[in-house]
């Protein structure tokens, strides 16, 4: 099934973006046909082209005939925190596949050992977005803005949260240990540092502030690789 995303739906219209209708008109699509679109918070609806397309610049408007909310695919709020890796592909490609995975917000943070503190919000939401339709979910996942470490622990974001280290100096549990005690209600909090981890004095505050040492094997992973079998494990974990 070919799935399309539109923002923009008011009085059973449905108007899509510059992006969007140009990889409409690449189909060929023609007057009256059916298409599928969601709208990234759950729904799924069924919007007839309301004129031929011709190669205009103007947006192309469907009428919609239906319009139904779908299901989650899982039954966990997945929220990652993690560290920009200094190479931009590094990050681009874990968000694709924690897309696929199943994942509900990504915030990134810039940490004592940070190599990298800035990223391009509109690239990424175009990988999150692609990933979505390619994996047929119908919920968009949110992007945060870069944060500081110090943000997070004021804000009050570490109180119950995981926060994946390698210091052995500290207590830490597998995610297995944690997610058998999970409150299905509550969302899942991982932190992931950068690749010279997160410092002691961050550690100590995150504990501090009502964290949890999480413990993702015995072997040292890159950021990207941290991030990845977070959400992979909860998928495992959690089915």
């Amino acid at each position: 099934m070919q799935l399309f995303y539109t923002s923009h739906i008011a009085d059973n219209v449905a108007i899509l973006s510059e992006e969007e209708s140009r990889h409409l008109r690449v189909l060929r699509k023609t007057q009256d046909d059916v298409l599928q679109l969601t709208d990234g918070k759950g729904y799924l609806y069924e919007g007839r082209l309301q004129s031929a397309l011709t190669k205009s610049s103007q947006p192309i408007v469907l009428d919609i005939i239906s319009s139904r909310l779908q299901p989650k695919n899982r039954n966990y709020n997945l929220q990652l925190v993690i560290a920009p890796t200094k190479q931009n592909e590094r990050i681009e490609w874990m968000l694709e596949k924690a897309v696929e995975v199943g994942i509900d917000s990504i915030t990134f943070i810039t940490t004592d050992h940070s190599e990298k503190s800035r990223i391009n919000i509109g690239r990424l939401e175009k990988i999150v977005l692609s990933a979505m339709k390619q994996s047929g979910e119908y919920y968009l996942p949110q992007i945060n803005d870069n944060q500081t470490f110090q943000s997070l622990l004021t804000s009050g974001f570490m109180q119950g949260a995981y926060l994946a280290h390698c210091n052995n100096t500290f207590e830490k549990s597998p995610l297995k240990t944690y997610l058998s005690v999970h409150k299905s209600n509550d969302p899942i909090k991982i932190l992931i540092g950068p690749e010279g981890d997160f410092s002691t004095k961050e550690i100590e505050s995150a504990y501090q502030s009502g964290a949890l040492g999480l413990s993702l094997g015995n072997t040292r992973l890159r950021t990207e690789t941290a991030g990845l079998l977070a959400c992979m494990a909860c998928s495992v974990l959690l089915k």
